[in-house]
């Protein structure tokens, strides 16, 4: 019991550690520039905002891509969800509630679809989803006379990009999630396939099932963030050509530390811990004046070392073994 508490607060100490480090890194940094105003008050409000809306974005394309199924049309599914959503709940008059919930219902349809789609053509998902990707655009942009979703003066409803009404959203939706994944049988089958996709079709893991359940939650999440971006901007216009795709963009890294942190957490909750790194890493750089152009740099720059990681980690985990079964050699012979 004490060994499996010592475990639990040490994983803990680790997922928090990363977080915190660039929290306090950034807010020293800005302090010994002059800078004032990282990380307290406004800015402390503006960085758990990113923090909500990258979140849900890396926690949809997170439950595909750990698969090996990426997803271009979530973007899309943000933008149908928001403006035929939108507009169906200030039609029926529902409350902000209401409002994220029908949101939510468009989403899990739009994801239902994909999913679908994918099952039943047998294309690759990045094929599928381009197409997806340009008829669900089409479709939010034919709705409202393409004017997309205008609520602007609506405070009674644009309440989710206010804190703490964005972590009582991101709560909630983390409390689901952490269920599924942890406590379910969804949940199980989900971490066999992200193991060994092969192996557990083998031993009975229905694949297909699982993955129209994963695209369904993809397109839940996708509404999520959908409803804090209107909150904080009280628009949404429709895009076309593709353009939707941009909203997946700032996911990655977000998703990369999720998979670093999840043998010492939940996955979910590692994904949600590095959009917070992110949110500061975005936050410190705009409080220390570096343009938009350098810091889109130095994203990639980190997002490309953590693929070098993720894809090398393995190499380091084998040295040490070995350093390990040479050292057990090396004392058993003095012995």
């Amino acid at each position: 019991m004490q060994a499996r508490l010592r475990r639990v607060i040490r994983n803990t100490l680790i997922t928090l550690a990363a977080p915190v480090i660039v929290y306090l890194l950034f807010f020293g940094l800005t302090r010994l520039m002059g800078k004032q105003g990282f990380g307290i008050g406004p800015d402390l409000r503006v960085i758990i905002q990113n923090t909500v809306y990258s979140g849900f974005i890396a926690l949809a394309v997170s439950y595909n891509l750990t698969s090996g199924r990426f997803d271009f049309s979530v973007g899309s599914v943000l933008i149908l969800s928001v403006i035929l959503g939108g507009t169906l709940a200030t039609q029926a008059g529902f409350g902000p509630v209401g409002m994220v919930l029908t949101m939510a219902v468009v989403g899990m349809a739009c994801g239902l679809v994909s999913g679908l789609l994918y099952v039943l053509v047998k294309l690759p998902p990045m094929i599928t989803s381009l197409g997806l990707a340009m008829v669900f655009e089409s479709l939010g942009f034919m709705l409202n006379s393409s004017k997309g979703i205008r609520l602007i003066g609506r405070f009674d409803l644009l309440i989710f990009a206010q804190f703490p009404n964005n972590l009582y959203l991101l709560g909630v939706a983390l409390v689901i999630l952490i269920y599924l994944l942890n406590f379910t049988q969804f949940g199980y089958n989900t971490n066999s396939l992200r193991t060994g996709q092969k192996n557990a079709v083998d031993v009975g893991v229905n694949e297909k099932k699982n993955a129209v359940i994963c695209y369904v939650i993809a397109g839940a999440l996708m509404a999520c963030a959908g409803a804090v971006y209107l909150s904080q901007y009280g628009y949404l216009a429709p895009q076309t050509g593709l353009a939707s795709i941009s909203f997946i963009m700032g996911a990655f890294l977000p998703m990369f530390i999720g998979g670093s942190l999840a043998k010492y957490s939940d996955r979910n909750i590692g994904v949600i811990a590095g959009a917070f790194i992110q949110a500061c890493i975005s936050s410190g750089l705009v409080k220390l004046g570096v343009s938009s152009s350098v810091k889109t740099i130095i994203d990639g720059a980190i997002v490309l070392l953590f693929l070098v990681y993720v894809s090398n980690s393995h190499k380091l985990i084998l040295k040490k073994l070995q350093a390990q079964k040479k050292a057990l050699a090396l004392s058993d012979a003095q012995a």
